[in-house]
């Protein structure tokens, strides 16, 4: 139980964040702004967990705070209630985490992962949608979002985007094709295969026609899908060969429904992390970061 947690310290609390500035917060309770960062410093320092980040003259709400602020506004709570939900917030038996993932990781890989987390912290609730990777971009813009799963080019300065796994594209073969003998694959291998394609509007569609067009292959397109787990089911029914993400193809590759094969020249493939600006990550979504980083080099080491 918290033993120095006093109401003026919620007070402060309550203040800074309705008006977004310690002065501002001081002048609605009437006392100075030393004050009131000395009641928010105190308040950090019994909970165990930063409230706010100091940047100039504003305070930015860390997602904890928030988590606490829901409690404080329901304030015919006593104070011996806020003083759990801080304990809860710190030992992470409350909280949530909003993530936006590119279907090829949200289909089967996050959702691996979210189960391994909440296995492990059964208080924390997670929301997951999955999205392309420009609407994952969108939503981490809202700062909504605690972490954004995607492969972009393009930076937006409200989402801060960073690699998590570069790795590198896989060929998908049918299980008992005869391009499974070889260990390695090259541009004309492809050469009038029926091959199944990726949408013209998805990015990485352009980069392996460039591949194909390295050796002037020309694969017999016969079907074309926006998703790579659609791609491997048509793979794994027969249909044609293809060139996929590497987490997909190792998912079916690994359920026994076909065979992957690496390129050569490999084909670079980059995974993003995204996170708001605006705010730093939680606690709960660093700890979820964890898993994915460790999820990545179980799947595509393993």
């Amino acid at each position: 139980m918290l033993h120095r947690l006093t109401h003026r310290q919620i007070e402060a609390f309550r203040a800074v964040m309705e008006t977004g500035q310690v002065t501002a917060a001081a002048d609605v309770l009437g006392t100075t702004q030393p004050s009131v960062s000395k009641m928010i410093a105190d308040l950090e320092h019994v909970a165990g967990f930063s409230l706010f980040e100091r940047r100039a003259r504003q305070v930015i709400p860390t997602a904890d705070a928030h988590a606490l602020y829901e409690e404080v506004e329901r304030s015919f709570v006593g104070m011996s209630e806020i003083s759990r939900v801080i304990e809860d917030i710190r030992d992470f038996r409350k909280g949530s985490l909003m993530i936006a993932g590119m279907p090829a990781l949200a289909l089967k890989f996050l959702p691996d992962v979210i189960a391994e987390f909440i296995a492990d912290e059964p208080g924390i609730t997670v929301s997951l949608r999955a999205r392309s990777s420009q609407a994952v971009q969108r939503h981490l813009i809202s700062q909504q979002f605690d972490l954004g799963f995607a492969t972009l080019d393009t930076d937006h300065p409200a989402v801060i985007r960073q690699p998590i796994c570069e790795t590198h594209m896989l060929a998908v073969l049918p299980v008992g094709h005869a391009l499974g003998q070889k260990d390695v694959l090259e541009p004309m291998d492809f050469d009038q295969c029926p091959f199944i394609a990726l949408g013209a509007e998805i990015g990485t569609r352009s980069e392996t026609d460039a591949f194909l067009a390295i050796g002037s292959a020309r694969p017999h397109i016969i079907a074309e899908a926006q998703l790579s787990s659609s791609i491997c089911e048509l793979v794994s029914a027969g249909t044609g060969i293809s060139i996929v993400e590497p987490v997909t193809a190792t998912y079916f590759a690994s359920a026994g429904r076909l065979v992957t094969r690496p390129l050569r020249p490999v084909q670079p493939f980059r995974y993003d992390i995204l996170t708001p600006a605006l705010r730093q990550p939680s606690r709960a979504a660093s700890r979820f970061l964890k898993l994915v980083e460790h999820k990545f080099a179980t799947v595509l080491e393993g």
